[in-house]
């Protein structure tokens, strides 16, 4: 077999998994659809739905190796494994996330036109979850003050969040997602002893309010400038670096991957 990227046999992996999956993903945008129907003059529904429904969804992205039969199958499919982990983040985060998007459009438009007429409204047509905290600003068409559009934040954020979880369906063969936030949930715990003992040892405290905001105010009138650059590199930067490092560690376990 040609070791190439080829373009063909990625549509065929992704025909092939819409024409097993075809039913389930059919049930499972409808039934979202109508959520986002019932609710839609919320947008913590739909922040539910993104996060929780995604992270299964990463989770179960190579649930194929949780039965051995299924796994030596999946192995024996004529394509390269990198061209199976692009297939994966397509249909786990680019796929998943626009679907989630049009459902969302869908749901709420409906919702709110058979509010109207049952009630003999005219209540507009309000999409919430593409509103910031204030309600002055779409996600689409406008950018914060920081210059960077909150949807594609919103975007990053949760193809982060996939990276992670696609890692843990190929770590673990069952319970991917329990197991998955458990090791996260050890390794906040682990940074936060880290984080006190350091508070212990350079400010005499293990308190996070107060000495951390004098000590953030203090950096910002020294060295302004590189605390601004610090700042960007820690909350923009290493967030868009850490998902292709997840996706790349997860090749390299689909490589080694044994059945």
């Amino acid at each position: 077999m040609n070791t190439t990227l080829n373009i063909n046999r990625i549509g065929l992996l992704l025909k092939r998994y819409f024409i097993e999956n075809k039913q389930l993903e059919l049930y499972f945008w409808i039934i979202t659809t109508v959520v986002f129907m019932l609710f839609h003059n919320t947008s913590t529904v739909g922040m539910l739905l993104l996060v929780i429904g995604g992270l299964i969804f990463a989770s179960n992205t190579f649930k194929a190796f949780s039965i051995t039969p299924n796994g030596i199958h999946y192995l024996l499919i004529p394509a390269t494994h990198a061209e199976k982990l692009i297939v994966s983040i397509i249909l786990s985060t680019i796929y998943f996330f626009a679907m989630f998007l049009i459902t969302y459009v869908i749901g709420t438009t409906l919702g709110t036109v058979i509010y109207n007429f049952i009630l003999s409204v005219d209540n507009p047509i309000n999409f919430s979850l593409f509103h910031d905290n204030s309600n002055q600003m779409t996600l689409i068409r406008n950018m914060n003050y920081s210059g960077d559009f909150k949807l594609l934040k919103t975007f990053i954020s949760f193809a982060g969040t996939q990276s992670v979880f696609m890692l843990g369906s190929i770590i673990f063969k069952r319970s991917a997602a329990f197991k998955t936030i458990l090791c996260l949930f050890g390794f906040f715990i682990v940074l936060f002893f880290i984080e006190a003992m350091l508070l212990k040892i350079t400010l005499g405290t293990y308190s996070l309010n107060r000495n951390m905001t004098i000590l953030s105010f203090q950096a910002e009138n020294m060295f302004s400038g590189y605390y601004a650059i610090a700042k960007y590199i820690v909350v923009n930067i290493i967030p868009c670096l850490l998902i292709p490092f997840f996706w790349i560690v997860t090749y390299f376990r689909l490589t080694g991957k044994q059945v």
